[in-house]
């Protein structure tokens, strides 16, 4: 870089020297054309010493400028090839078209497509769109040009799927923005079984479409796979499905068909997980007793879950889950620190390390975590709001005693939660702010008037028994 920079000053030398002499050589000429009495008031020799003094004088200020000059253009150049290094182009997936059109098929599709999301997810060199984002996209159905302007997008990755008895025909295609340039395009008519295969070649050839040939070493599907067993894996997506439709008939349909996958693959390490999963949703919300018999359930099909498949980031984020919720904060970091360390671009992942790293007091990183998390999926799969993001970032900064930013979100909040309500009455408190005639007091005073304090507090795990206990005698007080 030096080198180069010395080679480009000394050529603006020889340019200097160069020029000096030819400018000195005609100057007598010019004068003899130009009678200096008349322009300047003084004879050609007694001005060319002067302008023997001024080349003189101009060398040395030529050279510290050239060396000047170049140096900048340098660290510009360095500056912006390191914007471009950290530039990452930024994609989504359409939800493909189910040219079957029908319901069973529906959820086979998604479930391929939302497979794709997470494969791209974990190649740290691509931004990829949350798989909330992706799937509200399709009913937009913007041009290339709008999905651009609203989103920031570089790339749509599209395409369509038709299952044909046991075989599988896809067509994809990856487009630029806002042209709509097809990049890259490919058809596959495979058996079914093939589907993982699939999903590897388009995730690799897109990559390298985008980012040239480099090693994507987050592409061994050996680690990744769920299954190798078709059954099961349509029976895994099924209970994803119900899972995420929030209903105690759905939560149930769900365990039968996570049963039933495991019975159809009992290495099925992500059937384990989202079963310990579903079972944590039915407890949260009421659909199932609380019971030491089922929290022993569900910890031990996350166990088994990771003794078949140590390497699967989705068992490790529901561990994190699952360990935060029982208030053990060491090892809900732990668990979300192996799972954002396999993938640190899903909003899941980060959300639950964010949350752990909150409780053990680690406030400006779990901060961060969780901004992440929101930007990269404001609202959560399954939900019409960001509150439950927003929810997560007012503990944090709750926690910091920035009543600032806790104001400026709860004004983002649609529909407020008990955490949220007490912590905001509490901040007010601290900061001797008024609240009783704000709309969002008002609400919760009505809507959480018969809560059992103790309990709903104690869900907050803040891991701080003197603040927990301060909450309890706030709420007891109102």
């Amino acid at each position: 870089m030096f080198k180069n920079t010395i080679q480009k000053v000394w050529k603006s030398t020889i340019a200097y020297i160069v020029g000096s002499i030819a400018f000195i050589q005609l100057a007598p000429v010019f004068f003899a054309t130009f009678p200096p009495e008349e322009m300047f008031g003084s004879s050609a020799e007694e001005l060319m010493p002067i302008l023997f003094i001024i080349v003189a004088i101009g060398f040395p200020i030529v050279i510290a400028s050239s060396f000047y000059l170049n140096r900048q253009q340098v660290n510009e150049s360095n500056r912006t090839k390191e914007i471009k290094k950290d530039y990452k182009q930024k994609i989504a997936v359409i939800p493909f078209a189910n040219l079957n059109k029908d319901h069973d098929g529906a959820f086979l599709v998604d479930g391929i497509v939302e497979d794709l999301i997470t494969e791209f997810s974990m190649i740290s060199e691509i931004e990829i769109v949350s798989r909330q984002t992706c799937f509200n996209l399709r009913e937009e159905n913007l041009s290339h040009e709008e999905y651009q302007n609203k989103y920031e997008l570089d790339y749509i990755v599209s395409g369509s799927i038709r299952a044909v008895e046991d075989r599988l025909r896809i067509s994809v295609e990856l487009s630029e923005t806002p042209d709509g340039n097809v990049i890259w395009s490919n058809k596959y008519d495979r058996v079914k079984e093939d589907i993982f295969d699939v999903q590897d070649e388009i995730v690799r050839k897109i990559t390298i479409a985008l980012l040239g040939g480099i090693e994507i070493s987050s592409l061994k599907r050996a680690h990744r796979k769920p299954t190798a067993n078709m059954t099961s894996y349509e029976f895994l997506l099924k209970g994803k499905d119900n899972h995420h439709k929030f209903t105690k008939e759905a939560n149930e349909e769900a365990i039968k068909n996570l049963d039933l996958a495991i019975t159809a693959d009992k290495n099925n390490a992500q059937a384990y997980a989202w079963k310990a999963c579903v079972i944590g949703q039915g407890l949260y919300r009421g659909f199932t007793e609380m019971t030491d018999e089922k929290m022993g359930e569900l910890l031990a099909l996350l166990e088994k879950a990771l003794e078949v498949d140590p390497n699967d980031f989705e068992c490790h984020r529901m561990q994190a889950e699952v360990y935060l919720s029982m208030h053990d904060f060491d090892n809900s970091k732990a668990s979300g620190q192996k799972a954002t360390n396999m993938n640190p671009n899903d909003p899941r992942v980060i959300s639950v390390y964010g949350e752990a790293l909150l409780r053990l007091g680690d406030v400006d990183r779990g901060i961060d975590y969780l901004e992440k998390a929101y930007e990269l999926d404001p609202v959560p799969q399954g939900q019409t709001t960001g509150d439950r993001r927003l929810a997560a970032l007012f503990l944090g900064y709750y926690l910091k005693n920035n009543f600032d930013k806790c104001n400026e979100i709860n004004e983002k909040i649609v529909n407020i939660d008990n955490r949220t309500w007490l912590l905001n009455i509490d901040i007010h408190k601290n900061f001797s702010k008024d609240y009783e005639e704000a709309n969002w007091f008002k609400k919760g005073l009505n809507e959480f008037k018969n809560l059992d304090w103790s309990l709903e507090v104690d869900r907050y795990h803040l891991n701080n028994e003197e603040k927990t206990n301060s909450l309890i005698k706030l709420a007891g007080s109102i």
